[in-house]
């Protein structure tokens, strides 16, 4: 039998693991332009931003708005390291995770990289603040602030294998 001690440490270790695996899923959903689950992983009103990229999404449509159309583009990897996951109180949490992105596609979106149209073709390093809460048993993200910390261009030159259409799995 545990203690009310050992049963508090354990359901903070559970909710650790839930959020890194939100975000983790969360970069799971950009890989694969899943726009479903990346739309899943936010809350209702949750905001999304990076103002450095002159980049803002409030609520969870024009979240996916933002995505949609990222979709076209031949290569979106992204891969996040290291989340270090704060619990402030019993339903909310921030985390804070190094991302490193490739990108390669036409831009569908006016931003500080380029105008719509522009042909991105680089490698970026970043953080994520994030601000998650629990809403209904589960973890969400509230608020999402991305920082560019370094952008090489000229960087993604392989060859695409697989459409990131087809990476969709298929029910």
């Amino acid at each position: 039998m545990t203690s009310g001690h050992e049963a508090d440490e354990l359901q903070q270790w559970r909710d650790r693991i839930a959020i890194q695996n939100l975000i983790y899923r969360y970069s799971d959903a950009v890989n694969r332009a899943d726009v479903v689950q990346f739309e899943g992983v936010f809350a209702p009103d949750a905001l999304l931003e990076s103002p450095s990229l002159g980049l803002r999404y409030e609520g969870r449509a024009s979240i996916r708005a933002f995505l949609e159309p990222m979709s076209a583009y031949d290569v979106v990897i992204q891969t996040p390291h290291c989340p270090v996951v704060d619990l402030i109180g019993a339903d909310a949490a921030r985390a804070i995770t190094t991302i490193h992105e490739l990108i390669r596609g036409i831009a569908t979106l006016d931003t500080t990289l380029g105008p719509s149209g522009t042909e991105y073709n680089f490698e970026q390093y970043g953080i994520y603040y994030d601000d998650l809460a629990r809403i209904d048993g589960q973890w969400r993200f509230t608020h999402r602030l991305f920082v560019p910390i370094y952008v090489g261009t000229g960087r993604v030159t392989g060859d695409v294998l697989t459409a990131r259409s087809a990476l969709l799995r298929p029910d």
